[in-house]
């Protein structure tokens, strides 16, 4: 019985990221809580737990926007906000376990502090919480499990649509 739950969960899981895929990228543009992952930025991290030396690790930001209408916003400034996440690692580099990989756990403690950093980069209070995933890779089969949201979008795809949004308004104002 348990073989079978898991490949039941693993097909449900794969439907729905088929119907995440073919969903129009307008809409989750449009809905608030919208997570932004940014592209990886090689930041420091403790050598071993307690250590005062760091070593450089790729980690991957994940940026909580609350208001739906700040995300594009938040995708044309988001060098600062890599530039405001390095720059909160080389002052504070991530934990590490006793194995010697990221603390994820101390990192989530430490989301809204990482955020502060980010809205004083953009100048505005526009992201919520910043979520740190070890590795350089963009999200997949097994992280996406453990993550408090299910669905994150680059700024490409969101800068496209902003683009598009414009061209329309401004077509509009032409008529």
């Amino acid at each position: 019985m348990p073989r079978y739950f898991g490949f039941i969960i693993s097909s449900v899981f794969a439907v729905g990221v088929m119907m995440v895929a073919n969903a129009p990228a307008q809409a989750s543009l449009l809905g608030d809580n919208s997570h932004i992952q940014l592209k990886h930025v090689m930041a420091s991290v403790q050598s071993k737990p307690g250590s005062f030396t760091s070593q450089i690790r790729p980690l991957t930001p994940i940026l909580t926007v609350p208001d739906g209408d700040d995300v594009a916003f938040v995708c044309q400034r988001s060098p600062r906000a890599s530039e405001a996440i390095l720059y909160y690692f080389s002052k504070y580099p991530a934990p590490v376990d006793h194995k010697r990989r990221i603390d994820l756990d101390a990192l989530k403690k430490q989301k809204g502090k990482i955020a502060g950093f980010v809205n004083k980069a953009l100048g505005r209070a526009v992201v919520s919480e910043v979520y740190v995933i070890e590795g350089g890779k963009s999200m997949g089969r097994g992280v996406m499990s453990r993550l408090p949201f299910a669905q994150t979008q680059g700024c490409g795809r969101v800068m496209e649509e902003y683009e598009q949004r414009m061209k329309q308004l401004l077509g509009d104002d032409k008529k």
